[in-house]
């Protein structure tokens, strides 16, 4: 099957974006690049489309998360560059630009007018010195580069009025080498990552709430014990109920006790939500809820499956709990098997969360390659259980506006 399969099956009636996050120095979430399985087949011929295309995925990928966020959008066509076609209100838009054929003049006007209505123009740094210099933000690959080379760009691009966004860091050792060169901004999947210290133990609080997962993930406990877990947790107890009262769950009764919420919920789901509302204060950090969208949206979109895929064995409560958890080594800095070793998960799923290549293990890369943009290996994955993919899509980003709305819910 063909790299592009899985982009153009689903463009006639479903799209898939991704939003991959881009930290400052501060390791705050500064924007989000926006990553559509339509961007190269896009058919406009305008700006101004490109834009409302754009800003029609907002509410899928969490308007409300991301609505004091810089947008980055990728501008590829040298058609886009008509500074005639551009739109207002561009102040929390970044265009990225790459070599598109363009001239030089047609950079430089597009910048100007970009610029006179609030926006920024980032571009790759292999582009020519007349399209760096008019840049606000110049994006450095670090994919394949020697610490020599990164330093030696560095140095060059030092005397220039512009920021530098560091791509491709895929470590958290790679985050503060650039971070030390000076680079402003960072993106990449070295977030997603825990930031494991040599020797270093697990929080109190982490350990304290990881211990609540596991007994809330005991085969063994019942009504009245799991009322005793939540109970014992101030926080956890308020926020699970308000969590269930809200209007995520919609429910007509208000609930006031956690045996009342068994008894409507049933004990199984009221296991699940308890652990969704636990692991979504694991890292109350910027990039800890970054961490916890991604947690949420996984296990939305990979239970589903079980519904919209013949071929998936597993129940949609297994697919649920592996999408989960495939964030809690990142979200306690901690290392996954260590962290999944007292959790009654079954063997097979913390193999596979553990890298070891097996079904499971199956799930979670078709996920990373979503989420990286890499249709081709999401295609090849989901094409072994016969997949219809305007489904598949449709399903992703059901899954991500269900995470955008349930994580304010589960944080307040």
């Amino acid at each position: 099957m063909s790299e592009t399969t899985f982009a153009s099956e689903v463009a006639s009636d479903a799209s898939v974006v991704v939003r991959q996050p881009i930290f400052d120095r501060n390791r705050c979430v500064w924007g989000y690049e926006l990553l559509s399985r339509g961007e190269d087949e896009f058919t406009s011929t305008n700006l101004r489309d490109l834009v409302s295309a754009h800003m029609e995925t907002l509410p899928f990928v969490g308007a409300g998360l991301i609505k004091d966020k810089k947008l980055f959008l990728n501008v590829d066509k040298d058609d886009f560059m008509n500074a005639n076609c551009l739109p207002g209100g561009l102040d929390n838009c970044v265009f990225g630009v790459c070599d598109c054929g363009c001239s030089t003049s047609q950079y430089c006007c597009f910048a100007d007018s970009l610029h006179e209505q609030g926006g920024c123009f980032a571009v790759d740094c292999g582009m020519n010195a007349e399209a760096i210099e008019k840049a606000d933000i110049v994006k450095i690959s670090l994919a394949g580069k020697t610490p020599g080379e990164i330093m030696r760009l560095r140095k060059r691009f030092k005397a220039l009025d512009c920021s530098l966004l560091a791509t491709d860091i895929t470590d958290w050792e790679t985050f503060e080498g650039t971070r030390a060169l000076g680079f402003q901004y960072f993106q990449g999947s070295f977030f997603s990552l825990p930031e494991v210290k040599r020797d270093a133990g697990m929080a109190s609080v982490s350990s304290a709430k990881l211990q609540l997962l596991r007994e809330l993930n005991n085969p063994a406990c019942e009504v009245d014990q799991l009322a005793k877990i939540i109970s014992t947790d101030v926080i956890l107890s308020y926020r699970v109920l308000r969590y269930i009262n809200s209007a995520a769950f919609g429910l007509k009764n208000h609930i006031k006790s956690i045996q009342q919420a068994v008894s409507l919920l049933g004990l199984g789901e009221l296991k699940n939500w308890a652990s969704v509302v636990v692991m979504s204060t694991l890292d109350t950090s910027p990039k800890g809820e970054e961490l916890a969208y991604m947690a949420l949206q996984r296990a939305c979109f990979l239970s589903s499956l079980t519904d919209s895929l013949k071929r998936c064995r597993h129940g949609a409560n297994t697919m649920f709990m592996l999408g989960l958890f495939s964030k809690l080594d990142a979200l306690l800095s901690y290392p996954m098997d260590k962290a999944l070793a007292d959790i009654p998960l079954d063997d097979e799923i913390k193999a596979g969360l553990c890298g070891t290549l097996n079904e499971y293990r199956d799930w979670l890369q078709m996920l990373e390659a979503v989420e990286a943009g890499d249709w081709g290996l999401a295609n090849e994955i989901l094409s072994n259980y016969d997949a219809c993919f305007t489904q598949v899509a449709t399903d992703y980003m059901k899954a991500a506006t269900w995470a955008a709305k349930q994580l304010p819910e589960m944080k307040n």
